[in-house]
């Protein structure tokens, strides 16, 4: 569901045609989430209990007989290899004492007679040269190559989620809308930026940064003509994420989505009102789930950094936050990336990797669309990922994601690494 950027008018037909424009959307987007929503109450309880009765009588689901729309994702630009689901042998498995829930087996009730191209292929794991990303799994098409186990993931999700999403799915027309004719933003660029982070905080913000937007922060397929990407982190609850991964922390995994995307909405009507243009790129709602990457676009602001989990690693938070972006051409100061010491540990740290049940975390960096940089092997994670409806497990584990402990590991890590450097030196 394209959506076009708003301008400010130049004229009263500008401004009606806006209008206009912006009520067929917000019908189009509210007429699909009616639909979801009777589908969530009517068509997805029945597929689910159909499923699990097979499941329950030993069946194998076949993903390709699951009912949808066909794959009609080409990738003419990558070499095929199969995706290969079976989980690494790994290490022993260990799963962390403070962590309230025993980890599920990595025996999937499913399977493909043949399997798509493999996500890792997709993503560009050892690609020498930069491209942008395309799209995978949790987007907003089920023709896609991987498809068919991401709508076996959204059926097997219970109602109770499925409401959560509903109501996403209803708060997203107003990421766009029509910009004031008026500029009153403030005209310094400095202090453009502390309001700006001052109305996110406002809005329910635990963490907001301030990069340009650059072409490898979208898909391939997306291309929002905006100056600045502001992104944005909420905290989820600590506890409830303990007991991931479960319907419990799902639920608590959804309702942080539904916070974050929130803060989004509101702080892009604040800058529309301000007179500049400004929509909110947030999660799961059809298209606007699909624009931007949220963890590259908050590493370049400042928020924090990769981690060996491939998950932003924030040392307020750790991993246990969930992210949004908003898009603007208002004039900013942009933050600067920070190094917060998360190569020092994660190097040497091995908790997510003991702790991933299918191994699916690859222990050195790996080379990816010409970056050398963490990832997680997406063939391994995602039936995982599917089956528990979410996971998780990783970014609770991490040292990082133990509440007041990443400050301090912060702090440690680097002036460890400046004591090295002078002592080198000496």
């Amino acid at each position: 569901m394209a959506i076009h950027k708003f301008l400010p008018p130049a004229s009263l037909a500008d401004a009606l045609s806006d209008r206009r424009r912006l009520w067929v959307l917000g019908a189009r987007l509210r007429a699909f989430t009616i639909a979801v929503a009777l589908a969530t109450h009517t068509v997805f309880p029945l597929l689910r209990w159909w499923q699990q009765r097979r499941i329950r009588h030993g069946e194998l689901i076949w993903l390709e007989d699951m009912p949808g729309p066909p794959q009609s994702q080409s990738f003419d630009h990558l070499d095929f290899v199969a995706a290969d689901l079976t989980p690494n042998p790994g290490l022993v498995r260990k799963r962390a004492r403070f962590m309230k829930v025993e980890y599920p087996p990595t025996t999937y009730p499913f399977a493909y007679r043949q399997p798509p191209i493999s996500g890792n292929t997709i993503n560009g794991l050892g690609e020498a040269q930069a491209r942008r990303p395309d799209h995978v799994f949790f987007g907003d098409s089920y023709r896609r190559a991987w498809g068919k186990l991401d709508w076996y993931f959204q059926v097997m999700e219970p109602t109770a989620i499925h409401r959560l999403i509903v109501r996403m799915f209803w708060q997203d027309h107003g990421r766009v809308g029509t910009v004031a004719r008026r500029t009153t933003a403030p005209a310094d660029p400095l202090e453009a930026s502390a309001w700006i982070k001052a109305m996110a905080k406002h809005c329910g913000a635990g963490l907001v940064g301030i990069t340009w937007l650059r072409p490898e922060f979208c898909y391939h397929d997306s291309s929002p003509e905006f100056l600045h990407a502001i992104a944005i982190a909420v905290p989820m609850d600590r506890e409830e994420m303990l007991h991931t991964p479960s319907e419990r922390s799902n639920r608590q995994i959804m309702e942080t989505y539904l916070a974050v995307n929130r803060v989004a909405i509101l702080l892009a009507r604040h800058i529309r009102s301000l007179g500049y243009p400004a929509q909110a790129s947030t999660n799961l709602a059809p298209g606007s789930s699909t624009e931007v990457l949220h963890v590259p676009i908050a590493i370049a602001a400042g928020l924090g950094q990769l981690g060996k989990h491939g998950s932003l690693i924030t040392p307020e938070f750790g991993s246990n936050v969930r992210l949004a972006t908003v898009l603007t051409d208002l004039p900013l100061a942009v933050d600067q990336p920070r190094d917060i010491g998360v190569d020092d540990l994660c190097a040497h740290c091995r908790i997510c990797e003991t702790n991933c049940p299918p191994h699916a975390l690859f222990p050195e960096k790996q080379l990816v669309r010409g970056e050398r940089r963490w990832y997680v092997n997406f063939d391994k994670c995602v039936p995982y990922f599917a089956e528990t409806r979410g996971c998780g497990i990783c970014i609770e584990v991490c040292p990082w994601s133990t509440p007041g402990k990443g400050q301090e590991l912060m702090r440690t890590l680097l002036e460890r690494r400046q004591g090295a450097g002078g002592a080198a030196r000496t």
